[in-house]
């Protein structure tokens, strides 16, 4: 059976009340009956007025900004979509042994909580670095031999309001048992999986980790509790995510070794699995003598996780195409570069780049590595030029300069900012650890 979604949507919009049978209905009534007594039996048990007093202290409207619009939302709604927005160009910072992109949900939740009370830089250095610690060491946990976790899970989405809630809980002074809860309620919220990919939805899963992690830190504070054994537990989030979980990989060098160093940042604006045949194809394409219109084909060799991620030949629009090895190979070819701009929807629809991406033949190769790729370019006239990628550029080894994330930087901002404004809150990055109040700063920054 392959179309259970369909089916079950097409029977909502269509069945009507007198579609139901009457004991159906009878049953019904009943179970709201139920339901009903049994919300106002619990409405003064302590979980829920202390939700309550969470949910008062977090409706707080016009309280922090949409990042790059002239607006103000409540703070779990400014970590949504200051999130969402980070994550949509798939140009956001790659953890490269999970593949989990960890500082958008957290950034998103404590840049939304520093506008609601002030927030030092230091402060907001230390509880960033602590949620992607955590965020990562728990992307490990359920990614790095022996553990064994479905690919088809988003890991950003599973772990990032984990992280989130870590470095909120962090501002807020969470203590030792109010931390475990934390942990424990944003654990609970974890969800998404990769089918989301290539639809507006590919930055809501990263968006709604970093506001259900900022909503798990303000209920822990309030003495919302969770299972002490939330993580580890045989019913818990690492038994429950993959099978089996490298539990080891939480604590392992605990405080001496620090997974943002494990980090990564991306010069080209798609899946991390396609940087490495980007690199290849511009080298070549950066070749004396080279001309796109005389390919005859290409032939792509990847590392298989490439082909299981980004196996997208006809993309359709600009979200299909952030995670189409075909299109970022042909914008190499044809365009010789890969930004933001070889990107939309006009690059995807247009006629040479369809035709391009239709030459380009892959195979997997499990014994490449993550960060490698071989491609081939082979012309009309029998002619071929070749390129062996080792380690593609935004890798550890090859990791972008301060000036290449500046430049990054502002590229981006300028989208949607003046560039002045762009340049002030740039130097404010650079300057964190010495800023007094971020979310003032920041704000004052983006002021016109």
């Amino acid at each position: 059976m392959t179309d259970i979604t369909r089916q079950l949507a097409r029977f909502v919009a269509r069945t009507s009340l007198a579609d139901i049978p009457e004991p159906v209905r009878r049953e019904g009534v009943r179970a709201f009956h139920n339901w009903l007594g049994c919300a106002f039996g619990g409405a003064r048990e302590p979980p829920v007025t202390t939700a309550l007093a969470a949910i008062r202290e977090m409706e707080m409207p016009a309280q922090a900004t949409v990042l790059g619009h002239d607006l103000r939302v409540d703070l779990q709604n400014a970590a949504l979509l200051n999130c969402m927005a980070s994550s949509l160009n798939a140009f956001d910072d790659t953890h490269l042994a999970s593949v989990t992109h960890p500082t958008g949900p957290v950034a998103a939740a404590i840049l939304a909580l520093a506008e609601g009370r002030r927030v030092s830089g230091a402060d907001f250095l230390l509880a960033l670095i602590l949620g992607i610690e955590v965020e990562c060491r728990l992307a490990n946990v359920l990614t790095l031999p022996p553990a064994r976790g479905n690919v088809g899970f988003y890991m950003t989405g599973l772990v990032g309001g984990i992280g989130a809630a870590v470095a909120t809980g962090k501002l807020l002074g969470l203590d030792e048992q109010r931390m475990i809860w934390a942990l424990g309620i944003a654990a609970s919220h974890a969800s998404g999986f990769r089918e989301a990919h290539a639809t507006m939805s590919l930055g809501y899963v990263p968006g709604h980790a970093a506001r259900t992690g900022l909503f798990a830190a303000q209920f822990a504070a309030k003495g919302f509790t969770n299972s002490e054994v939330a993580l580890e537990g045989p019913k818990g989030f690492a038994n429950v995510f993959a099978d089996p979980p490298n539990l080891a990989a939480a604590v392992d060098g605990l405080g001496q070794r620090f997974e943002v160093m494990a980090n990564a940042y991306k010069p080209y604006p798609c899946g991390i699995v396609i940087h490495p045949q980007i690199d290849a194809c511009l080298e070549i394409a950066g070749t004396p003598g080279f001309d796109a219109t005389n390919i005859e084909r290409v032939e792509l060799t990847v590392e298989p996780l490439t082909l299981t991620l980004c196996d997208r030949p006809e993309p359709q629009n600009a979200m299909q195409a952030v995670v189409s090895l075909y299109h970022w190979v042909a914008a190499a070819l044809l365009y010789r570069k890969a930004g933001l701009d070889e990107g939309v929807d006009a690059r995807v629809r247009d006629p040479a780049m369809i035709a391009m991406r239709r030459r380009i033949k892959v195979v997997a190769d499990p014994s490449l590595a993550r960060e490698e790729a071989k491609a081939t370019v082979i012309f009309k006239d029998g002619s071929a030029r070749s390129s062996h990628v080792v380690q593609c550029r935004g890798s550890l080894t090859r990791q972008l300069t301060d000036a290449e994330l500046q430049e990054k930087f502002l590229a981006q901002a300028v989208r949607s900012i003046p560039a002045a404004q762009a340049a002030r809150v740039a130097e404010l990055c650079w300057k964190l650890p010495a800023l007094d109040d971020v979310g003032k700063q920041i704000g004052a920054a983006l002021a016109p």
